[in-house]
């Protein structure tokens, strides 16, 4: 749409697309057996309606504020059926039903005109498709193109009205209001450049094995069905350098603004009013940990992201006036796609490897490449505490360091995973547990990095510990135990496979 409120002509084949997408009966997702089925079978008659109205140019009574409305309410409906369930449980109907609501809501707003007025009517439809992508998982549906689609063009009629707040060129990002305190400086700062050093308090005697990059392990070396490269871990230095990634500078690009350190670069690549998932405390294990969604360009700018390396207030983060906030374990990648030319995947994901003897009932991920790939951002102070994953591993550490603390499978670090009634005894974080409770099956509750939650003397002694620097990578088997406390401020890679 132009400022003259004229819709531009790859606006109208894209909505053309989805309405008369939307408009088949029998593109409707197939409702699950369940007894809000006759729910579920109303609300998608509703969206074929409404599909059917916006292709159609005689609406009759309703105008597009009445349709937006209208939608609003499905949307609601769907957030209700979502509470009850966990998040893998979510009926497809349902999720389908929100996702399409979000389109349909964007296609109200494209065909409406174009004025300063509709900012804030553009900035909520790029939010809600945000949503779809976040809660219902469109992005691994074939809808995803289409919210995709929406939000390009929204941003672009976004900005067509006038600068966003997201822009920023020659200025730097702003941070929090006078009201908010200033950070104090840790024992954690490295002044004059100085690499952090790995703390006294950190519960492991041995260093994590690690190779430079030129002599690290080959694809053939850990294809091998005798390997025994992939029973432990291992760490191949400047590894995102060595093999040309765009997301971690390098001495000659040290000053491009092109790399992940580059608040500016990562606000581009998203486009202004997108959203993110984020997790609110230092570490999910405390009772505090909540999650909240947040603008991306906010985000940044609670994280100081154009501070190089800003230390936390504390060690652990719990002494700040601020709550930490950390974007953990999120595909930010099938959120914002254009980040997925600055990374490739490690070739050690492609390796097959077979069941390690310490983790025999190892399989890797049930996705159509076998790999899962999650990113994960925050400032200096977030504590992944000690835990275990079912898949090999590849952590990349882009931005920023991180303390390491690894364990072999054998050695929980407590004689028993933390008990989940711990997360969610009150009743006013009821509604948390069943969040917190998937969280905790596979994590124990002990500070490896705190000296006075001391582990036994026989897991100190087969634990191991480093600090990734921006580049390295970090190979892990399945059910390895393994806990992370960032340095600085940080952005890292993990790839499951």
């Amino acid at each position: 749409m132009t400022k003259s409120g004229q819709t531009q002509d790859g606006d109208v084949e894209l909505m053309e697309a989805i309405l008369a997408q939307l408009c088949q009966p029998q593109h409707a997702s197939a409702i699950e057996p369940t007894t809000d089925a006759a729910a579920a079978l109303a609300a998608q008659r509703r969206i074929r309606k409404i599909a059917r109205c916006l292709s159609s140019s005689d609406r009759g009574a309703q105008s597009s504020d009445q349709l937006t409305a209208e939608l609003s309410s499905l949307t609601r409906l769907c957030d209700q059926k979502f509470v009850t369930f966990s998040y893998d449980s979510i009926p497809p109907s349902w999720r389908a039903i929100y996702i399409d609501a979000q389109l349909l809501k964007a296609c109200c707003a494209l065909k409406t005109s174009g004025d300063a007025e509709h900012t804030g009517k553009f900035r909520r439809c790029i939010r809600d498709l945000d949503l779809a992508l976040i809660v219902a998982g469109a992005a691994s549906t074939s809808k995803g193109p289409f919210c995709h689609d929406l939000i390009a063009s929204l941003q672009s009629n976004l900005l067509g009205l006038g600068p966003q707040d997201e822009q920023f060129s020659d200025r730097r990002l702003r941070h929090p209001g006078p009201g908010s305190p200033p950070r104090k400086r840790s024992k954690m700062a490295h002044p004059d450049g100085d690499e952090p050093q790995l703390s006294q308090s950190i519960q492991a005697d041995a260093l994590i094995r690690e190779y430079a990059f030129e002599q690290a392990p080959s694809f053939m070396d850990l294809s091998a069905p005798d390997s025994h490269l992939r029973s432990g871990p291992f760490i191949v230095r400047a590894y995102a350098q060595g093999s040309g990634w765009p997301a971690v500078e390098s001495d000659e690009d040290r000053h491009s603004g092109g790399t992940w350190s580059s608040a500016e670069h990562l606000l581009r690549t998203a486009g202004p009013a997108r959203v993110v998932p984020v997790e609110v405390g230092a570490n999910y294990a405390r009772k505090d940990w909540g999650q909240d969604v947040m603008l991306w360009s906010d985000f940044l700018r609670y994280c100081r992201w154009d501070e190089a390396d800003q230390p936390s207030d504390a060690s652990d983060g719990t002494d700040s006036a601020r709550p930490i906030l950390y974007m953990a374990q999120h595909d930010l990648a099938a959120q914002f796609p254009a980040l997925e030319r600055d990374y490739t995947l490690p070739d050690y994901v492609y390796t097959l490897p077979s069941p390690p003897t310490s983790w025999p009932g190892y399989q890797p991920p049930a996705t159509d490449d076998g790999v899962i790939t999650n990113l994960w951002i925050g400032p200096a102070g977030t504590v992944s505490p000690p835990h275990y994953d079912p898949f090999y591993n590849c952590f990349v550490q882009a931005v920023g360091y991180k303390e390491v603390w690894v364990a072999p499978p054998h050695c929980c670090p407590r004689k028993t995973p933390v008990d989940s009634d711990e997360a969610s005894s009150a009743a006013d974080v009821e509604e948390q547990g069943s969040i917190t409770d998937s969280l905790m099956a596979n994590t124990a509750s002990i500070d490896v990095f705190d000296t006075l939650q001391a582990v036994a003397s026989s897991v100190r002694l087969a634990a191991a510990k480093a600090i990734l620097r921006p580049g390295d990578l970090l190979y892990m088997p399945p059910g390895w135990w393994h806990s992370m406390r960032s340095l600085t401020r940080s952005f890292s890679v993990s790839m499951w496979f």
